[in-house]
């Protein structure tokens, strides 16, 4: 680079130094907390309000860590299409393996350099409490099947649908049930 400048790209929040915990006795901790406006986890996932505390703890294996994290992530809902902010949580209980050889998962090792990232992890939590349904709230009332309008900002007072003549038959059958 000119002038031998160094531009550290890979600095990010949630990729932790940890090199000096691996130096300590087994059982000493240290807590991080986080409080972030805006945050990209992974390359695809952008979340706002980050915030939580994570604690790690030195163990024989390698760094426990164990916390609670919450941030809002922008959604549609799947009955009126309208943007909203979920909120969702990550609670953290896992062991990276240090020296990492002796991993089971890669993903979850510290490398030689002591820098872990948690961007992988997290962005696994968050994606796995994404609702698989997600809705702008418990009642949404969705679109208006004959005028396509949002029935959470409108009323709509249609005529009466004319039932298709071929299907009049099964209106009998709803109303025997009654």
């Amino acid at each position: 680079m000119p002038g031998g400048a160094f531009l550290n790209k890979s600095r990010h929040p949630l990729r932790l130094n940890v090199g000096f915990l691996l130096h300590k006795n087994v059982g000493y901790s240290r807590n991080f907390d986080f409080d972030h406006h805006t945050i990209r986890v992974g390359d695809d996932v952008d979340v706002t309000g980050l915030r939580g505390s994570i604690q790690l703890t030195r163990t024989s294996q390698g760094v426990y860590t164990q916390g609670h994290l919450q941030a809002r992530i922008s959604l549609d809902c799947v009955r009126c299409l309208s943007t909203f902010d979920q909120l969702l949580t990550v609670n953290l209980n896992d062991l990276f393996h240090h020296p990492p050889l002796q991993a089971g998962e890669p993903s979850l090792s510290i490398p030689e350099d002591g820098i872990l990232d948690l961007n992988p992890l997290i962005r696994e939590y968050l994606l796995l409490d994404i609702p698989i349904q997600p809705l702008c709230q418990a009642d949404c009332k969705g679109f208006c099947a004959e005028c396509g309008g949002n029935l959470n900002e409108s009323v709509c007072e249609h005529e009466p649908v004319e039932i298709d003549p071929r299907l009049e038959a099964l209106k009998t059958l709803l109303s025997e049930e009654e």
